[in-house]
């Protein structure tokens, strides 16, 4: 009987993951590869053109822009570092690089396999997030750079732009692939082991403190490029609130252990500490409120 029920489990599993592996997988190459593009016939002058005031329009576009560019945290910090030196406030920089890390072409196209509404709330709520971190951070605790020297690198090797796409693409997979892989076992994990109930009694809608718990929870982890798609898509099934889920996919991606080691290089431990926390509880006020005005058409109100 124990045999039997271990079985069972174990090929459920197995079929949570294929359905997860063909929902997710797909998506996350094609994503990849539309950024490995965008990476190259991007060039960063763009950036420093639409990025070189300091009125709230162009803070606005700062954190649009930072929403959409398709590059990780770890070559967001130092394209930031790059505009900084060349005249772009902090305003500006902290604005597109908060965005950036919440969002990018990439995490948004994987997240359209769980509908458009939510691909649209996660660029909006990247793009709001961006504005509020960059603010708060500034105005109040006036951050300097560190980095004596551009963070980027120079490359003198010439190579075709079809290669230069090809070796972009598998840097990209390499470094976000098991992170993916990952992501799809606790998703199917989730989806078999975690009843609604729990699901709901912890992250739900009328959990006031998820949106906060869900703002930190990724910090060991280093989901980025829509990493987070399959562990949201599966607690959003069970029950979860979307602005849990929301306040989650946001944080997630720059509100982790190895962006906290990059930042602290260009901004030193103790800022590096507050700009996650100001991140962590802005995630959580947002998806409080997402969560708040979700309450009276949730069919899990509590």
């Amino acid at each position: 009987m124990l045999y039997d029920i271990i079985i069972e489990v174990f090929f459920d599993f197995l079929q949570l993951l294929l359905h997860y592996g063909i929902t997710i997988i797909p998506a996350f190459l094609v994503a990849l590869l539309i950024s490995a593009i965008l990476v190259e016939f991007i060039p960063e002058w763009v950036y420093e053109r639409i990025l070189g005031s300091n009125q709230f329009l162009f803070i606005l576009l700062a954190s649009f822009v930072g929403a959409l560019i398709p590059i990780c945290t770890c070559g967001m910090i130092p394209l930031a570092g790059k505009l900084h030196k060349k005249g772009a406030s902090w305003l500006i920089v902290v604005a597109f690089l908060t965005a950036g890390n919440a969002s990018s072409i990439t995490s948004l196209i994987m997240t359209l396999v769980m509908g458009t509404g939510i691909t649209f709330g996660r660029f909006v709520f990247a793009v709001i997030f961006g504005l509020l971190v960059s603010y708060i951070f500034v105005l109040i605790f006036k951050p300097k750079s560190l980095l004596s020297e551009n963070g980027g690198h120079s490359d003198n090797i010439t190579i075709s732009k079809k290669e230069k796409i090809t070796n972009e693409f598998v840097i990209l997979v390499k470094n976000f692939g098991p992170w993916v892989i990952a992501a799809v076992l606790i998703a199917a994990f989730i989806s078999l082991f975690l009843s609604y109930e729990f699901v709901v009694s912890f992250a739900g809608v009328g959990n006031t403190f998820a949106p906060f718990v869900f703002g930190v929870v990724g910090f060991p982890f280093y989901f980025c490029a829509g990493a987070d798609i399959p562990i949201s898509s599966a607690l959003l099934a069970k029950g979860a609130g979307l602005g849990s889920i929301l306040s989650f996919m946001t944080a997630s991606p720059g509100v982790n252990l190895t962006t906290l080691l990059i930042y602290q290089k260009w901004l030193g431990l103790k800022n590096s500490i507050i700009y996650l926390i100001i991140s962590v509880l802005i995630c959580g006020i947002l998806g409080m409120r997402v969560n708040f005005f979700m309450l009276p058409i949730s069919p899990y109100p509590f």
